[in-house]
């Protein structure tokens, strides 16, 4: 499903809005760029949304609820503006750069040239600073910045390039009024913008206001660079003790609870709201008051909240039985035989539901993906007025969920040499985190396994499963369990192909598992592949950043970015079949 922007041309997917063009970011239109404006600038009307609720998101985000934008009649909740608002025009005999207005005069078309009546194109730069703020480009100062010329009175200027490549270098600015011209080749230096402009302006031009920002450095970007807005995104499953229909009812309704529990107590609204009505045939009222109770309990995820904590949860509420309700159908599919020397249990997930939420975003560089502290990521809000809610989406699809044998996980993990291996990458990591500013994590030797065992399934069942590897996402339970779950989501479909749970059935997924550790065993880089060894490179001074991943490339182990939870790292093919420490070693 898509929608149209409202204020602006083009149209987004739902899944868009908290990914690549989320609030603050520039997308890139049929005839124009515009900025997406904060949601606190959305129409609010609640026919452009869909409700949908987690209780574990919500008290991480400190969020009543999240909202799913929708289109009604065409048109859809969220506002953009163009931006930036210079233009330079299409005619390759006029090439006039010049401010325009917010709004194209018809949404169907583009700005127009005011000397030859072409077709503007967005200019090629915005000024962004360290913090996040965003600018428009001082053209006019630009071209007038050399040691040779001054400001004139009236600056008409054009955006030219010499042919000779794709470089910035390549295209200069040219004033027709005075002669001034310079090359674009330093519109990413700070030092140079700092000569211009000085410091940074505060501007958020997304939310409609600006700040106070000393001593940031600023910098040209280009509208299309990826490093103008990287989301920080959140996500959680849909697990059987929120998918009853009466704690669905308890979501859909909670901002009315809420003011009625400072009327009533929790027993006499189970008795008397109307809501309810339909649930009192089925609960008792005192079930129905405990779990009002349970839903306005705080701490669900105790202290100090995390996403791990939820993955923590939603795992051993996943693994605990079946369950075929609303938005989860999960059930055991019977293991026997040699493979129970490796797996531990396998599950079949005919229907799942997945809600990822956006936080916030950082520009130059990502933000810590499980940082916790809001603050100390310097996250850019994306709305000026606080709300109670954020944007958000709900993929409905299918998969599986297995765990390792957890006796043979033990004693692979309390092997030296394994544990050897495994620390290498693991410190590289950490030391690659903290140049980044990240609060580094905590990760055992089991994760790198998991995290690898579940890139050799998704590069198999892609085969099989009706699913590119794109398609099939991971959810690894490293951290005081030892599960993989391989599902697919999908905004637009409510269900599945099917392809997925049909390689759930216990001897369909042992030929997967064998085929997927005999594949892992080759690459087309071998042997320098498979002889990369990231306890040599440790001592030999190779910096963090090059030994992330043991032996792992894109012939053998690397996924596509949207099926990796962790950006391609921490993996190494070696410990699944190494004939010294792999934990499939004996696999035949």
């Amino acid at each position: 499903m898509s929608y149209s922007l409202y204020g602006g041309p083009g149209a987004l997917r739902p899944s868009q809005v908290i990914t690549s063009f989320g609030p603050g970011s520039i997308a890139q239109m049929a005839h124009d760029s515009v900025l997406i404006m904060g949601f606190s600038r959305w129409i609010q009307d609640k026919e452009y949304y869909e409700i949908l609720n987690h209780p574990y998101l919500e008290d991480l985000l400190g969020k009543d609820h999240f909202r799913m934008p929708l289109a009604t009649d065409g048109l859809g909740a969220i506002t953009c503006r163009s931006f930036p608002t210079w233009g330079v025009c299409s005619n390759i005999n006029c090439r006039r750069l010049q401010r325009h207005g917010d709004e194209p005069p018809s949404k169907k078309h583009a700005f127009s040239c005011t000397e030859c009546r072409s077709d503007l194109h967005p200019a090629a730069f915005v000024l962004v600073c360290e913090r996040g703020h965003m600018d428009e480009f001082p053209w006019e100062e630009w071209a007038h910045s050399g040691p040779k010329y001054k400001m004139c009175d009236n600056p008409r200027l054009r955006f030219r390039s010499w042919g000779r490549s794709l470089g910035n270098s390549d295209h200069y600015v040219k004033c027709d009024t005075c002669g001034a011209s310079k090359s674009c080749g330093k519109a990413t230096s700070p030092a140079e913008m700092k000569r211009i402009v000085g410091g940074c302006s505060g501007s958020r031009p997304w939310l409609g206001d600006a700040e106070k920002c000393d001593g940031a450095a600023v910098r040209g970007v280009s509208i299309r660079a990826t490093s103008l807005y990287y989301p920080s995104v959140v996500t959680a499953l849909s697990i059987p003790e929120w998918s009853d229909p009466l704690q669905k009812t308890i979501g859909k309704y909670i901002s009315e609870i809420r003011e009625l529990r400072s009327l009533l107590t929790d027993l006499d609204i189970a008795k008397r709201w109307d809501k309810f009505g339909e649930h009192r045939k089925m609960y008792p009222v005192e079930e129905i008051a405990e779990q009002i109770k349970r839903r306005f309990a705080p701490g669900k995820l105790g202290e100090n909240p995390s996403e791990i904590q939820i993955r923590q949860k939603e795992y051993k509420s996943l693994m605990a039985g079946e369950f075929a309700k609303g938005d989860l159908e999960i059930s055991d599919s019977p293991l026997d035989g040699d493979i129970r020397r490796y797996i531990d249990r396998l599950r079949q997930i005919s229907r799942i539901t997945e809600i990822r939420v956006i936080r916030g975003f950082t520009r130059g560089t990502p933000p810590d993906p499980y940082s916790t502290d809001a603050a100390a990521v310097h996250y850019c809000p994306i709305y000026g007025e606080p709300l109670n809610w954020y944007p958000g989406i709900e993929n409905k699809g299918e998969g599986l969920l297995f765990s390792l044998n957890e006796g043979r996980l033990a004693r692979w993990e309390s092997r030296p040499d394994a544990a050897s291996r495994c620390s290498a990458v693991i410190d590289a990591y950490h030391v690659w985190s903290k140049e980044r500013g990240w609060d580094p994590r905590q990760i055992s030797p089991r994760y790198l396994l998991l995290h690898t065992l579940s890139h050799a399934m998704i590069r198999e069942m892609a085969h099989l499963s009706g699913y590119g590897e794109a398609s099939i996402r991971e959810r690894i339970y490293g951290e005081g369990a030892g599960g993989i779950m391989l599902y697919t989501a999908n905004p637009s479909a409510d269900g599945s192909l099917g392809g997925l749970v049909r390689q759930g059935k216990a001897e369909k997924f042992e030929r997967i598992l064998r085929s997927a550790i005999r594949r892992s065993r080759h690459c087309f880089r071998d042997p320098l592949c498979a002889d990369d060894d990231p306890v040599e490179k440790s001592r030999s001074g190779v910096p963090a950043h090059a030994r992330l991943n043991g032996a792992a490339c894109y012939g053998c182990a690397l996924l596509p970015e949207t099926s990796c939870e962790n950006s391609n790292q921490l993996l190494d093919r070696r410990l699944l079949f190494d004939e010294d420490y792999g934990f499939f070693r004996d696999m035949e």
